[in-house]
């Protein structure tokens, strides 16, 4: 921990336990409040990530072909 920050959280942790939560709270909203996605960034990287998809199960592959690709995967990982 970066002595300044443990400086900080050593007077934060001599708060009364009411004052400590508040601090905690306002310390958590503060993560929450970064700028979301733009949306259409988001859609567009959906929409390219579901083209990869259909690309890789393209119709016409056999359903045992996909379970065995699945089976030997999943087998890799064990």
């Amino acid at each position: 921990m970066v002595a300044e920050v443990k400086k900080h959280i050593d007077e934060l942790l001599k708060l009364p336990s009411d004052q400590r939560a508040e601090a905690a709270e306002m310390l958590l909203a503060s993560l929450e409040e970064e700028p979301a996605d733009d949306p259409a960034d988001v859609a567009a990287s959906w929409a390219a990530e579901i083209e990869q998809r259909l690309a890789e199960n393209a119709p016409g592959v056999p359903a045992a072909t996909v379970f065995a690709e699945g089976r030997a995967n999943l087998a890799k990982r064990s």
